[in-house]
Protein backbone atom coordinates (compact mmCIF):
# COMPACT_ATOMS: atom_id res chain seq x y z
CA UNK A 1 0.00 0.00 0.00
CA UNK A 2 1.29 3.37 -0.90
CA UNK A 3 1.54 6.40 1.43
CA UNK A 4 -0.93 8.23 -0.29
CA UNK A 5 -3.57 5.26 0.11
CA UNK A 6 -2.94 4.37 3.60
CA UNK A 7 -3.60 8.20 4.55
CA UNK A 8 -6.31 8.23 2.33
CA UNK A 9 -8.00 5.52 4.20
CA UNK A 10 -7.21 6.60 7.38
CA UNK A 11 -8.85 9.46 6.83
CA UNK A 12 -11.93 7.65 5.59
CA UNK A 13 -11.93 5.61 8.96
CA UNK A 14 -11.93 8.73 10.82
CA UNK A 15 -14.62 10.09 8.80
CA UNK A 16 -16.84 7.34 9.59
CA UNK A 17 -16.66 7.31 13.13
CA UNK A 18 -17.04 11.03 12.84
CA UNK A 19 -20.19 9.82 10.61
CA UNK A 20 -21.22 7.74 13.64
CA UNK A 21 -21.06 10.15 16.11
CA UNK A 22 -23.12 12.72 13.50
CA UNK A 23 -25.87 9.94 12.82
CA UNK A 24 -26.47 9.65 16.46
CA UNK A 25 -26.04 13.65 17.56
CA UNK A 26 -28.47 14.51 14.70
CA UNK A 27 -31.00 11.38 14.76
CA UNK A 28 -30.15 10.32 11.15
CA UNK A 29 -31.15 6.51 11.04
CA UNK A 30 -30.89 5.94 7.49
CA UNK A 31 -27.12 7.97 7.78
CA UNK A 32 -26.17 5.75 10.62
CA UNK A 33 -27.19 2.31 8.86
CA UNK A 34 -24.91 3.41 5.30
CA UNK A 35 -21.74 2.86 7.74
CA UNK A 36 -22.30 -0.57 9.50
CA UNK A 37 -21.25 -4.04 8.65
CA UNK A 38 -23.81 -6.51 7.92
CA UNK A 39 -23.39 -7.36 11.47
CA UNK A 40 -22.45 -5.46 14.63
CA UNK A 41 -21.05 -5.87 18.06
CA UNK A 42 -22.11 -3.33 20.88
CA UNK A 43 -19.66 -3.79 24.01
CA UNK A 44 -21.16 -1.40 26.41
CA UNK A 45 -19.71 -3.84 29.21
CA UNK A 46 -17.59 -1.20 30.85
CA UNK A 47 -19.72 1.66 30.45
CA UNK A 48 -22.93 0.15 31.37
CA UNK A 49 -22.19 -3.15 32.72
CA UNK A 50 -24.88 -4.52 30.06
CA UNK A 51 -23.05 -8.10 28.14
CA UNK A 52 -22.04 -7.56 24.75
CA UNK A 53 -24.30 -8.16 21.76
CA UNK A 54 -23.88 -9.28 18.17
CA UNK A 55 -26.45 -7.66 16.22
CA UNK A 56 -27.89 -7.22 12.90
CA UNK A 57 -27.44 -3.97 11.26
CA UNK A 58 -30.73 -3.15 11.28
CA UNK A 59 -31.46 -4.01 15.05
CA UNK A 60 -28.19 -1.47 15.84
CA UNK A 61 -30.02 1.12 14.36
CA UNK A 62 -33.25 0.23 16.00
CA UNK A 63 -31.69 -0.08 19.57
CA UNK A 64 -29.67 3.00 18.72
CA UNK A 65 -32.93 4.95 18.67
CA UNK A 66 -34.82 3.35 20.92
CA UNK A 67 -31.65 4.47 23.52
CA UNK A 68 -31.44 8.22 21.81
CA UNK A 69 -34.94 9.35 20.32
CA UNK A 70 -35.93 10.29 24.34
CA UNK A 71 -32.64 12.64 24.22
CA UNK A 72 -33.84 16.40 23.28
CA UNK A 73 -30.19 16.33 22.24
CA UNK A 74 -27.21 14.51 22.24
CA UNK A 75 -23.25 16.13 21.60
CA UNK A 76 -20.26 13.10 21.03
CA UNK A 77 -17.31 14.52 20.93
CA UNK A 78 -13.55 12.52 20.41
CA UNK A 79 -10.35 13.44 20.46
CA UNK A 80 -6.94 11.87 20.86
CA UNK A 81 -7.98 9.63 17.32
CA UNK A 82 -5.54 6.92 16.51
CA UNK A 83 -6.12 4.89 13.18
CA UNK A 84 -4.41 1.65 13.05
CA UNK A 85 -4.66 0.08 9.64
CA UNK A 86 -4.19 -3.70 8.46
CA UNK A 87 -5.60 -4.63 4.46
CA UNK A 88 -9.16 -4.34 4.93
CA UNK A 89 -9.35 -4.14 8.32
CA UNK A 90 -9.20 -0.55 10.66
CA UNK A 91 -8.98 -0.19 14.83
CA UNK A 92 -9.83 3.36 15.64
CA UNK A 93 -9.38 4.31 19.14
CA UNK A 94 -10.22 7.69 20.40
CA UNK A 95 -11.47 9.54 23.72
CA UNK A 96 -15.07 10.39 23.22
CA UNK A 97 -17.18 13.21 25.64
CA UNK A 98 -20.79 12.71 25.00
CA UNK A 99 -22.71 15.13 26.09
CA UNK A 100 -27.08 14.19 26.86
CA UNK A 101 -30.19 16.32 27.51
CA UNK A 102 -33.73 16.03 27.99
CA UNK A 103 -36.23 17.99 30.44
CA UNK A 104 -36.14 16.93 33.43
CA UNK A 105 -37.42 17.98 36.82
CA UNK A 106 -33.87 18.17 38.36
CA UNK A 107 -30.31 18.17 36.36
CA UNK A 108 -30.95 17.49 33.19
CA UNK A 109 -27.81 16.66 31.34
CA UNK A 110 -25.60 13.69 31.78
CA UNK A 111 -22.15 13.59 30.82
CA UNK A 112 -20.03 10.61 29.94
CA UNK A 113 -16.37 10.60 29.33
CA UNK A 114 -14.80 7.38 27.98
CA UNK A 115 -12.98 5.93 25.17
CA UNK A 116 -14.11 4.08 21.86
CA UNK A 117 -12.67 1.65 20.76
CA UNK A 118 -14.15 0.53 17.12
CA UNK A 119 -13.61 -1.77 14.65
CA UNK A 120 -14.15 -1.40 11.22
CA UNK A 121 -14.08 -3.27 7.79
CA UNK A 122 -13.54 -1.99 4.49
CA UNK A 123 -16.54 -3.73 2.80
CA UNK A 124 -17.29 -2.10 -1.38
CA UNK A 125 -14.39 -0.16 -1.38
CA UNK A 126 -15.92 1.69 2.18
CA UNK A 127 -15.20 1.33 5.50
CA UNK A 128 -18.28 0.24 7.77
CA UNK A 129 -18.08 -0.47 12.08
CA UNK A 130 -18.48 -3.64 12.83
CA UNK A 131 -17.36 -3.41 16.69
CA UNK A 132 -17.90 -0.97 18.71
CA UNK A 133 -16.48 -0.78 22.43
CA UNK A 134 -17.59 1.86 24.80
CA UNK A 135 -15.06 1.80 27.95
CA UNK A 136 -15.93 4.62 30.78
CA UNK A 137 -13.13 6.21 32.38
CA UNK A 138 -14.50 8.27 34.61
CA UNK A 139 -17.90 8.67 36.93
CA UNK A 140 -20.84 10.19 34.96
CA UNK A 141 -21.29 13.89 35.39
CA UNK A 142 -24.81 15.32 36.60
CA UNK A 143 -28.16 12.98 36.49
CA UNK A 144 -27.65 9.31 36.38
CA UNK A 145 -31.60 8.46 35.73
CA UNK A 146 -31.29 10.29 32.53
CA UNK A 147 -31.49 7.20 30.04
CA UNK A 148 -34.27 6.24 32.06
CA UNK A 149 -36.00 9.57 32.29
CA UNK A 150 -35.42 9.72 27.64
CA UNK A 151 -36.14 6.27 27.63
CA UNK A 152 -39.19 7.06 29.49
CA UNK A 153 -39.95 10.19 26.92
CA UNK A 154 -39.26 8.19 23.65
CA UNK A 155 -42.01 5.86 25.18
CA UNK A 156 -44.49 8.32 25.27
CA UNK A 157 -43.82 9.74 22.30
CA UNK A 158 -44.60 5.94 20.31
CA UNK A 159 -47.37 6.09 22.10
CA UNK A 160 -49.05 9.03 20.71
Amino acid sequence: MTDVNRLADRVAVAETVARFAWSQDLKDWEGLRAILADTVTMDVSEHLGAPSQELSADDFVATSRAVLEGFQSTHHSTSNVIVELEGDHAAYRSFVVAYHHVPADEVDWLVVRAFWHIDLRRVDNEWRLRRIRVVRKAPFAGNLELYAIAKASADKAVEK
